[in-house]
């Protein structure tokens, strides 16, 4: 089968290329995927630049993948299916940019009959990142929950996904959102909207510690903030007022996918899958995509082609 393919050497960064490869075997507990499309994440160009340590060569990349069950269960064979990585897939094992591959039976969910091949391969990362984050801030019902990057594919995911769990929801963003960052970067709105009390979660997504530091100010008391970024180049290290995080009893929460099994991960879709189905939430369209090849894949990873889905021959 073909393949995109990362190999490295002890002293270069990782290699990029299209390989034929011998089809996996699944085991006991797995299935064999014939791969309708894979995106192209963020993360997925990020694992090709050597940016996970825990990543072995050679490796097929490859986080987000939609297809048919070619091999596994009766009860599975012929399914459409759709899913995402989490601790081992594309990382430690081959993930999903190739005419076929293994998961675990655990780590997928049913296709709603609504979507394409290519938006369900969509869903994965953005949604279940999403989702993760939310959960881990506690958000619940009534919460005021607050989205630094609101317009942002995980962004939009967790606005739709805390309106959907009766949260309040701000976004937050430079254009079209309910607090503009720009005009208002202490995020004064934020308290407007909440009568005064601030939102009991924030979400950021942006890494722009100024605004970090602002969505910290304006926190409820016993609020939680979130985070899944850091900035993109400079230092890393959020300084945060420790007397007002004691006494305002604040919570800093990380979130990373890559922490989390491949099954969760599934769980997670599974739980959502109806509500794309009853258009609830809402997948990304496929005119907002560019559709590939897989021999068109080294473009996408070196930012010619934006937003890329790699779609197989059906």
């Amino acid at each position: 089968m073909k393949a995109l393919r990362m190999t490295k050497d002890s002293s270069s960064t990782p290699i990029l290329s299209i390989e034929d490869i011998p089809i996996p075997t699944p085991g006991p507990g797995e299935l064999l995927i014939k791969i309708y499309a894979s995106s192209v994440q963020p993360a997925d160009v990020l694992n090709s630049k050597g940016g996970f340590g825990m990543t072995t060569f050679p490796r097929t990349p490859g986080k987000d993948f939609a297809g048919i069950v070619d091999t596994g269960p009766s009860s599975w064979q012929g399914k459409k299916v759709f899913g995402t990585s989490g601790s081992s897939f594309s990382f430690t094992k081959d993930g999903a940019q190739a005419e076929y591959a293994v998961v675990p039976e655990g780590a997928v969910a049913e296709m709603p009959n609504s979507l394409s091949f290519a938006q369900a391969a969509s869903l994965g990362t953005p949604w279940t990142t999403a989702n993760l984050a939310l959960l881990r801030a506690q958000a619940k019902e009534g919460d005021a929950v607050m989205v630094l990057g609101a317009t942002g594919s995980v962004g939009s995911a967790a606005m739709e996904i805390a309106k959907l769990n009766g949260c309040k929801t701000i976004g937050v963003g430079r254009h079209g959102t309910d607090v503009d960052s720009t005009s208002d970067p202490d995020l004064k709105g934020a308290r407007e909207m909440t009568g005064g009390k601030g939102p009991d979660v924030v979400f950021d997504t942006v890494g722009d510690f100024k605004l970090t530091k602002a969505a910290f100010d304006v926190l409820a008391f016993n609020g939680r903030l979130v985070t899944i970024t850091s900035p993109r180049q400079g230092s890393t290290e959020l300084s945060v007022d420790i007397l007002s995080l004691y006494r305002r009893q604040i919570s800093l929460v990380g979130c990373n996918t890559a922490a989390h099994p491949q099954e969760e991960m599934g769980q997670m879709l599974r739980e959502l899958a109806p509500a794309f189905e009853s258009g609830q939430l809402t997948p990304p369209e496929e005119k907002g995509m560019s559709l590939i090849t897989l021999d068109q894949a080294l473009d996408a990873y070196s930012g010619k082609i934006k937003k890329a889905v790699i779609v197989f021959d059906k």
